[in-house]
């Protein structure tokens, strides 16, 4: 049911009609064109093409069917999402839609939301309208924290009473098992009873980005410890998964096209207050995968500003292996002094953290900088030991004149000439670029050196995709000749292996349906394909001169991977190297072939 409900959706909705309501559209040729509400721009490079269904921002690559741009533009689920274009299609929601396992599970999850929101008021209330958060306000007004910034961020006070939240809601009537599932109270030791789990402290409530309260922070008033304790994790809270900030901070950081990432609830408060609207805190935790997923899904940058004291840095070294573990493109903002951001701006002031913002390092140049300072390389010893160090961190890039630049500097800074590095770096390639990973010195996974795909291969992957999508007829003829693993993109692939999967289900190919199996990356790639206005007379010639491309890159790319396997048995003196010699020139004759053909 929910199925055949999903394909009316499909069917009934007009993607300009839809889009339209929240971007103007012009029509130009067969698409209709407007500025990318997912990023800055002045100059349109959004796309949306009525016949096939599909958007596609060719400035920030997002793309997708309707349901896609819903989901974005609305910050929701694809289940949300779906109710929203039901609503503005005036089709109503399937009687059935829900078993009733997934009713009490979402009636549990809007009730502790509800319960958090009173919370947040329950604390707000106890701050500024009751005598309990004098103690609060004077401690905030120290910090800089005036009466609009309370307002704002809602910051609130839970009482030194070891039973006041709990008491207050109890007459309310919520009951104790709700109030122990959103971690507000705590069971007694004895187990008999409960107290509240925050007490005598400032309180920082902690949405999602949309706006539901799901979790606390609190910092106690004085150097007690724990200074900062969050909320355990609930049903609706899992500190890996949420920024504190976001909800604020979401709107800016697509429109700036970059987040910046700070350590503490203070630091956020002070950052975002100074005018960094696009700012968001990682709750004083290690920064996780899914945080930076949830960032990237609205801008392409991540921009770090942790404290610069030694524990500070080492937490800004595990966010950038994880950040850039996910391709964000990064940057990393130094703020000297061994201080954190909230104290660089109440002590300089907000327009020099913003000179540190605008002169933020990227990737490479902090990681050199940090071997440089951590290492005396005025010795031979320190030499190699910074050069080492710096390889896998110039392997990194896939910008030649960023890799150039900095070969040319470490030459200069270290007294070695220029072309010894430059060797050794060649050398460190040729041993690595075999591998999934490498390390480097500083104990950093930096992703692997690869070369992208070759324009014409790239051109010639999306050429077969569009083609199969518009005949279903040519999907088995490429069945038969090709399989997925020989594209080179894991996008295309995930197209390749949804087409191939429905085709032999007997299911439609047709790629708005397509779309509904991908993931987020491999949908923008397939908006991107059905954008293309490509037209062709002759499609069996097209057809085979697509696989043909596709083979013999394929093949290029097991022949450089046999090459590199005979070049190391026979530095080895391995005697399997004449056998692999042997399979090294069968590929070489079936590249021929190709060629030739």
């Amino acid at each position: 049911m929910m199925e055949d409900f999903i394909d009316r959706l499909r069917s009934a909705a007009d993607i300009v009609s839809i889009i339209s309501d929240y971007v103007p559209l012009k029509k130009k040729g067969r698409n209709f064109w407007g500025c990318c509400p997912f990023h800055n721009e002045k100059t349109p490079s959004f796309s949306v093409n009525p016949d096939k269904g599909f958007f596609y921002c060719f400035g920030c690559q997002a793309g997708g069917n309707v349901f896609n741009f819903i989901m974005r533009i609305e910050n929701t689920g694809f289940s949300d999402a779906a109710k929203i274009l039901a609503a503005k299609l005036n089709i109503p929601l399937p009687e059935k839609e829900k078993s009733e396992q997934d009713r009490a599970r979402e009636k549990e999850l809007n009730k502790l939301y509800q319960i958090n929101e009173m919370a947040r008021d329950f604390f707000h209330s106890c701050l500024v309208k009751t005598s309990y958060g004098k103690p609060a306000l004077a401690y905030l007004a120290s910090r800089g924290i005036n009466d609009a910034v309370i307002e704002r961020f809602k910051l609130g006070f839970a009482p030194p009473a070891w039973d006041k939240l709990l008491t207050s809601f109890l007459a309310r009537g919520v009951d104790e098992l709700s109030l122990l599932k959103a971690g507000l109270i705590v069971a007694r030791s004895s187990g008999d009873g409960f107290y509240d789990r925050f007490r005598n402290r400032v309180m920082f409530p902690i949405a999602d980005t949309r706006s539901r309260v799901v979790g606390f922070g609190g910092r106690v008033l004085d150097n007690s410890e724990p200074k900062y304790l969050n909320s355990p994790e609930t049903p609706v809270f899992n500190k890996k998964h949420v920024l504190y900030g976001i909800d604020l901070a979401y709107k800016a950081i697509r429109d700036a096209g970059r987040a910046i990432v700070v350590e503490g609830y203070m630091d956020l408060i002070s950052v975002q207050t100074a005018g960094f609207q696009n700012a968001v805190a990682s709750l004083g935790t290690a920064f996780t995968p899914e945080q930076a997923r949830l960032l990237l899904r609205h801008a392409p940058e991540i921009q770090f500003a942790y404290d610069s004291d030694a524990a500070g840095q080492n937490a800004t070294q595990r966010a950038l292996i994880t950040a850039k573990s996910l391709g964000a493109a990064i940057r990393i903002v130094a703020i000297p002094d061994g201080k954190d951001p909230d104290e660089y701006i109440r002590k300089y002031g907000a327009d020099a953290f913003r000179n540190l913002v605008q002169e933020a390092a990227g990737f490479v140049e902090y990681q050199i900088n940090r071997i440089l300072a951590a290492t005396d390389y005025t010795g031979l010893e320190g030499k190699l030991t910074v050069i080492s160090q710096a390889l896998p961190v110039l392997a990194s890039s896939d910008n030649d004149i960023e890799i150039n630049t900095y070969i040319t500097r470490l030459a200069d800074v270290l007294s070695v000439d220029e072309s010894a590095i430059r060797s050794e770096f060649r050398k460190y390639l040729r041993m690595h670029k075999k591998d999934k990973n490498v390390k480097s010195g500083n104990n950093i996974n930096i992703v692997k050196i690869s070369t992208q795909p070759a324009a014409a291969t790239t051109a010639a992957e999306r050429q077969i995709i569009r083609l199969m999508c518009e005949d279903a007829a040519i999907i088995p003829y490429v069945m038969a000749e090709l399989r997925s693993n020989d594209f080179e993109a894991a996008s295309r692939r995930e197209i390749i292996n949804s087409l191939f999967n429905a085709y032999n289900m007997n299911k439609s190919t047709a790629p708005a349906v397509i779309a509904a199996t991908l993931g987020e990356e491999a949908n923008q790639e397939l908006s991107q394909i059905m954008l293309a206005d490509s037209r062709c007379d002759n499609v069996t010639r097209v057809v085979d001169d697509c696989l043909r491309t596709i083979r013999l890159a394929r093949l290029k790319y097991q022949y450089e991977q046999q090459r590199n396997k005979v070049e190391e048995l026979e530095r080895m003196g391995d005697s399997r190297c004449l056998q692999e010699l042997a399979e090294m020139q069968r590929i070489k004759d079936e590249i021929s072939k190709l060629y030739n053909a």
